[in-house]
């Protein structure tokens, strides 16, 4: 067993893909040209030509970011617990306000399953341990049995 860490303190500046405020620690290799890595986005972070030359997951796991699509324009905004994945080819920018950490997956192929593709049905009313779950609407309930007894 090999302890990896993907801190902020771990990574080093991105130099390269028109990034600003960015930092990167590669974490683990594989083969095929497969890759594994932790990019931070520091508050006002961009990285404008970001590779496509393989196939890429980008999962948030803190704060929140906005990916463009190069080739249409569409934004696309991803917070913690969401990612998304690319073909190799297609090419987008990253960018975030207020900070982000995601972890990067580059590969040859990569194919989101059924579980994992986002769909209405599959995600309503989850949360995170700990976040707090919307007020419950209290207006047509009865009365408890203790506020009767009064």
């Amino acid at each position: 067993m090999q302890v990896i860490h993907f801190t902020r303190g771990a990574a080093d500046p991105l130099d390269a893909f028109r990034a600003r405020e960015t930092a990167l620690v590669n974490l683990a290799n594989a083969d095929g040209g497969s890759q594994i890595s932790c990019v931070h986005l520091a508050p006002g972070a961009q990285v404008l030509e970001p590779p496509a030359t393989h196939d890429c997951a980008l999962l948030v796991v803190h704060g929140r970011m906005t990916l463009t699509a190069r080739d249409t324009g569409m934004r696309l905004a991803l917070e913690a617990g969401v990612g998304v994945t690319l073909k190799s080819g297609e090419c987008y920018a990253l960018e975030s306000e207020s900070g982000a950490v995601v972890i990067a997956i580059d590969a040859p192929r990569i194919q989101p399953t059924a579980a994992g593709i986002s769909t209405p049905a599959r995600i309503a009313g989850q949360r995170w341990p700990g976040e707090a779950a919307p007020p419950r609407d209290t207006s047509s309930a009865s009365p408890s049995p203790a506020s009767k007894a009064h």
